[in-house]
This record gives C-alpha cells, sequence and structure tokens, in this order.
C-alpha cells in the first residue's frame, strides 16, 4: 500500500502550527481539530492520509479519486478515511466551507460504527461526498459552527460533545444518501447487531483477574449459534472487514485505553485482554500501532 500523509505532514504542508497533542506523539495520540477553509491551497496531491476528514466546501474545484475525476461547481461534503486516496485542485479564488481533521484514536466505538456505516454506503460511488441543496448545506454549516465553538471551549466533556455532533453529520449523511435510493445492505442485520452487541458487553476490561472470555471468531460464532463463516460473511458485508479484525480493532482501542487511564502493568493488561503471554500482547500491538506498549505509555507521559 502507498505512503499515507500523516497529520503531521498535513498541518506542514498547509503551514499550520503543529497541536501540542501531535508534537513528539509518531500521531499516537488523540487528535481532533475543525478549521474554516477561508486560506485553502489550491491543490492537494493525491495520495492517502492516515487520518480522517470530513470537509463542507463551497466553490469550484476537481476531485480526483480512483475512479476518475469529478468537477464540484456546487455546495458539498466529502468524508475520508485512511483507505481513500483522493486529490484536489481548486478552480475558484474563493472557497468557502469548513474541514475537521482526526485520527483513529480519537474515535469511541460508537462514531467509528457511525463511519463505518457511511463508507459501506458510498463504497460502490466514486467517491463518498454528496452534493448539497442551499437548505442542506446551511444545515451542516450549523453542525459545524456547534462542534467549532465547542472546540475553542474549556468544557470538560467536549469530546463527547464533539464526537456526537460528528455522528450527527455521518448520519444526516447517511439519511440524505439513502433518501436518494441508496440502502445499506444487511445480508443478516440482526447477527450483526447482536455481534456488535456482543463485543461491546466484553468491555472495558474492570481486572485482569477478569479477562477477555471471548477472543476469537469461532468463540463469538459459537457464542451467537451461528458457522464460522456465516458470521465472517456478514460481518465482511455490512462493514467491509472481516471478524478478526472488527475484534482485534477493539480490543486494541481497549489497550490504548488502558495505557493511558489505567495504573496497571503492561503484563496485567496483556492477561486482561485474553494474551497468554505479555509478548503475544506486545507483538500484537507494535504490529497495529509501530509502537510497544510500553514506548507508547512512556510518550505519553512526556507529552503530559
Amino acid at each position: 500500500m502507498d505512503k499515507a500523509e500523516t497529520l503531521q505532514e498535513y498541518y506542514r504542508r498547509t503551514c499550520r502550527a503543529l497541536p501540542d497533542d501531535l508534537k513528539d506523539s509518531d500521531g499516537m495520540r488523540a487528535h481532533f481539530n475543525v478549521l474554516k477553509r477561508n486560506n485553502c491551497y489550491a491543490s492537494l496531491h493525491f495520495t492517502r492520509r492516515d487520518y480522517y476528514k470530513i470537509c463542507l466546501t463551497q466553490g469550484q474545484a476537481l476531485l480526483r479519486t480512483d475512479k476518475g475525476t469529478i468537477k464540484i461547481e456546487r455546495p458539498a461534503i466529502f468524508f475520508s478515511n485512511t483507505n481513500i486516496r483522493f486529490g484536489w485542485e481548486n478552480l475558484s479564488p474563493e472557497q468557502k466551507g469548513y474541514v475537521c481533521l482526526f485520527n483513529e484514536q480519537f474515535m469511541g466505538n460508537e462514531l467509528r460504527k457511525a463511519l463505518d456505516n457511511l463508507f459501506k454506503l458510498f463504497r460502490n460511488d466514486t467517491y463518498s461526498f454528496l452534493f448539497l441543496q442551499a437548505e442542506q448545506y446551511e444545515q451542516f454549516t450549523q453542525y459545524f459552527e456547534w462542534m467549532l465553538s465547542e472546540y475553542h471551549s474549556d468544557f470538560v466533556y467536549k469530546k463527547q460533545v464533539i464526537e456526537d455532533f460528528l455522528r450527527l453529520i455521518a448520519y444526516h449523511a447517511i439519511k440524505l444518501r439513502m433518501a436518494d435510493g441508496k440502502i445499506l445492505e444487511k445480508p443478516d442485520g440482526d447477527l450483526v447487531n447482536r455481534f456488535y452487541a456482543l463485543l461491546e458487553r466484553q468491555f472495558p476490561i474492570e481486572s485482569p483477574d477478569n479477562p477477555l472470555k471471548l477472543k476469537t471468531p469461532a468463540d463469538y460464532a459459537h457464542q451467537l449459534q451461528v458457522h464460522v463463516n456465516h458470521l465472517n460473511y456478514s460481518l465482511r458485508s455490512y462493514f467491509g472487514k472481516t471478524t478478526s479484525t472488527l475484534i482485534q480493532d477493539r480490543t486494541l482501542q481497549e489497550a490504548l485505553d488502558l495505557l493511558q487511564y489505567s495504573q496497571w502493568r503492561i503484563a496485567e493488561i496483556a492477561y486482561g485482554l485474553g494474551f497468554e503471554y505479555p509478548q503475544h500482547f506486545n507483538n500484537f500491538f507494535k504490529k497495529k500501532t509501530g509502537k510497544s506498549p510500553r514506548d507508547y505509555r512512556d510518550l505519553l507521559t512526556i507529552n503530559i
């Protein structure tokens, strides 16, 4: 897979000051930002990004995608994730709107589920975007204004509020897309919902002495009383991810939370997450993040 642009590279390219939560972090800390598009660059090179991006735009431009180039001549909203390659070239000097950026570490499970639903809905399209009517553009503008105001507030729970706004934006886009006749394919919607509920019931881990009971696709299939192949097919059709990937993603999120917020030793975290040996947990974590659990925790301590 081609090299993705990092958040640090984004801020350097746009000549913006690097936010404190990204300094000396290799992008491993949770990050979110929301900005107005008053001074956008004329073009973005065609590549993947290692972050999520939602852009509300008004102005003329060319959107370059793997499936072709689209001319943007009216208000639109765009969604990108870490798998989507795109490029952008402004055609008109005046560009209005908003852009928000956030990484995998920022997202809670409910926001992740909302975005999974959204990107699945657009998977057969040229790109995950919607042209907007004037009143629709104004509605999204209100969401971004609220999110911008919250971002600059001192409210102790502003992260949770911002996540709710992002979910609202995602589901509003889903609603508009489905009104155009696009329906989410659900080979077995009930099974998907039962799997997700069962997965979430495994967390949070309260004690190393009470470790994860369900760890593999076979464990979940047995509990749900279905064949593991059917479970994998349903989840992959719905989310575009295998059962193993969904389990690993949720396990990784719990590991990140425990490393940041708990006082557990790394070996205790490993056992709590169901790893037989701490080294197996170290290998899993490093494969997913590029860092060892100890290096990640040390980095968090340095940046406090």
